[in-house]
């Protein structure tokens, strides 16, 4: 069986297909670039080759969602499962109105489920905007917190102030610069490590008690936290699995 897989996320369109239970390709691209119906027709035309025998997505761009569905159907000839929070799928949502629960973080914490079975798990996204997810053993999704991701820190920081630049590149080894450069890029990656941890801390007390929680790492910043001791395992496509668990729901 091959299945493609797309997420349609803030500011990049992950996909990903699965051909008999394994990852056969990866790819992503700006949404900007696929934001209408025939951009994305075309480049998934050019990008992956078919036949596919299912497909499912997830979108939190809710007017590209059925744009991206037709596009999906008239490239390659198979209409995509959509995956949303009130839809059919393995978890228990916990939220006070469940349908408000963003599909990612529904795949995310899907694809947690699915992979880690038996398991309490943090999920920790790091994307756009960085969430901090529960998910219990019995597959229920406890809630979680939501704050600005590590980029748009750098974004805002240029944005509002007269004279601080925007910061980007790898993550410094030391806290204390001596530049304003340094300062800064200090501040953005230990700033958001800090405030990741503090969540993950206060939300396994919250939901889990003394229980210790595996924490899963995710999302398109995630690599740059891999030495910060954020989370016990860095699942790049946890997204994608939980969308190709969802395909055969």
């Amino acid at each position: 069986m091959r299945v493609l897989l797309l997420n349609l996320g803030n500011t990049t369109l992950l996909g990903g297909v699965i051909t008999l239970g394994r990852l056969e390709r990866r790819f992503r691209t700006p949404l900007a670039d696929v934001r209408t119906g025939p951009k994305l027709r075309r480049f998934l035309a050019a990008e992956v080759r078919g036949p596919f025998d299912r497909a499912a997505l997830c979108s939190v761009v809710p007017e590209l969602t059925l744009p991206a569905c037709a596009a999906v159907k008239r490239a390659l000839g198979v209409t995509p499962r959509v995956l949303r929070a009130e839809n059919a799928h393995s978890l228990r949502i916990a939220y006070k109105r469940p349908r408000e629960l963003g599909a990612d973080r529904v795949a995310a914490a899907l694809g947690a489920h699915t992979s880690y079975p038996g398991r309490d798990k943090i999920v920790v996204d790091f994307g756009t905007a960085t969430t901090v997810t529960a998910v219990t053993a019995d597959g229920t999704v406890a809630g979680g917190a939501i704050l600005p991701g590590f980029g748009l820190w750098a974004e805002m920081l240029a944005a509002r102030t007269a004279q601080l630049p925007k910061v980007a590149g790898a993550a410094p080894r030391t806290a204390v610069g001596r530049s304003p450069k340094e300062a800064i890029a200090a501040g953005l990656h230990f700033g958001h490590a800090g405030a990741v941890r503090g969540l993950v801390t206060r939300i396994s007390r919250e939901v889990y008690g003394r229980k210790r929680p595996l924490v899963l790492g995710t999302g398109g910043n995630a690599a740059r936290f891999r030495h910060d001791n954020l989370f016990a395992e860095h699942v790049p496509d946890l997204i994608l699995l939980g969308l190709h668990a969802f395909a055969y729901a």
